[in-house]
């Protein structure tokens, strides 16, 4: 199943994604892929971190444009950054045929204008999710703003089949637990 996370900007989509998947890993399930947390100081967005999954890896990714001059919707991307990311979601992509590996979740955070639109940025994170689920990970998380919610669920439909809008709420919390896990509880320890 893939899940598609959603919300308006500042809606705390990967502050909840973030404690899920600690949750998740906590449970013994495998999280592979990216995190999109932003870089703050003095409650001003000053970065966007990618966070590499499952070895939790830190690379800034982008900063605020500079005056106009930006590449992006108001951030400037650094292309070695990007080009460290894209490396590492394509490893990944390597990884879709091992029969051995343990079942779990696939995390892209976030497919935005750049990459539905552009042939931009996480390009390989597009990859991963237009190949559909794979034995690593049957289900993916993949997060996007409300404004490109139904475009990217139309978009990777074809390949998972079942496709889920998700809030980050207890109720999106509720939909990816059972998904997972199924009726075991997050803080039991796995059999």
């Amino acid at each position: 199943m893939l899940f598609i996370l959603t919300g308006d900007i500042r809606t705390g989509k990967t502050t909840w994604l973030e404690a899920r998947v600690r949750e998740l890993e906590a449970a013994g399930v495998p999280v592979r892929g990216v995190l999109a947390p932003g870089k703050w100081r003095g409650g001003e967005k000053v970065g966007i971190e990618n966070v590499l999954l499952p070895s939790r890896e830190r690379v800034l990714l982008a900063t605020p444009a500079a005056s106009g001059c930006s590449r992006g919707p108001g951030w400037d991307f650094d292309e070695a950054a990007l080009a460290s990311v894209n490396g590492h979601l394509a490893s990944l992509a390597a990884t879709t045929a091992e029969k051995d590996a343990r079942a779990g979740l696939l995390v892209i955070d976030e497919i935005g204008p750049l990459e539905l639109r552009r042939g931009g940025g996480l390009i390989a994170a597009l990859s991963l999710l237009d190949a559909g689920p794979a034995p690593a990970w049957p289900h993916a998380l993949v997060v996007v703003r409300s404004s490109l919610a139904e475009e990217t669920a139309t978009r990777l439909r074809p390949a998972w089949g079942l496709v889920e809008l998700i809030r980050p709420d207890e109720a999106g919390g509720r939909h990816l637990h059972e998904a997972l896990l199924g009726k075991r509880s997050l803080h039991s320890p796995e059999k």
